[in-house]
């Protein structure tokens, strides 16, 4: 290799560099123009809900709290669960909830406690011999046979209405006679009994159907 072909491959190399130094910072100021943009589209957003709540918020009354709640979980999943009936819950400890139950069988379950706190708190005790263990596998969990895979979502004003907390204060203190002390609140979706068991059924065989394959593919090497 000659000094020009070194020359040139040189001169090739810094260009790419260059080349992506500049689609670098093109890029970063690509980004940081977009996130000006939504910083003040969402500083828009957050005065024009201040200046709605305050218009509104003294006009705000839930007379029912489980029309409400209904109200509420049309918006999050898009059809009306058709509840049935709205109680106050109190669980083991600190938790505490409002259950409905759906049409369809399933339990919406409403708790002011932080998602994680909730499960920790309603999840079954490990227990000792074989009368205790029927025992609490009788009594269950209020999030169902399998707690952590029971889908949540997270009611604020942002996802819930404007009114939210107002709203749900309102709804909490007829209920269980207590102010609720937050505003923020979440909403986990138990499946139906029958839908629960119908899961359990279908993760059994397809256990079963990989251990039938396992064993086979073993049987077949040999």
């Amino acid at each position: 290799m000659n000094m020009l072909d070194v020359f040139l491959s040189v001169v090739v190399l810094v260009s790419v560099i260059l080349f992506g130094a500049l689609l670098l910072v093109g890029n970063e100021r690509q980004r940081k123009s977009i996130q000006a943009i939504a910083d003040q589209a969402a500083r828009w957003a957050e005065q024009d809900l201040s200046i709605k709540r305050a218009r509104g918020s003294k006009d705000v009354t839930v007379e029912d709290p489980r029309a409400w709640l209904d109200r509420v979980a049309t918006g999050i999943f898009g059809v009306s669960p058709s509840l049935t009936e709205l109680v106050p819950w109190k669980g083991p400890g600190e938790a505490v909830a409002m259950v409905a139950t759906c049409s369809d069988g399933r339990k919406l379950v409403v708790t002011p406690m932080p998602e994680g706190r909730f499960r920790a708190a309603v999840r079954p005790r490990r227990s000792w011999g074989r009368a205790a263990s029927a025992l609490a596998n009788a009594e269950g969990s209020i999030l169902g046979p399998n707690p952590k895979s029971v889908p949540v979502y997270e009611l604020t004003i942002v996802t819930a209405g404007t009114f939210f907390d107002v709203e749900a204060a309102q709804a909490w203190k007829r209920l269980h006679g207590q102010d609720l002390g937050v505003d923020r609140m979440v909403l986990f979706e138990v499946p139906a009994p029958h839908a629960a068991q119908a899961l359990d059924g279908s993760r059994i065989v397809h256990v079963w159907r990989s251990a039938f394959r396992s064993l086979t593919g073993l049987g077949a090497r040999r």
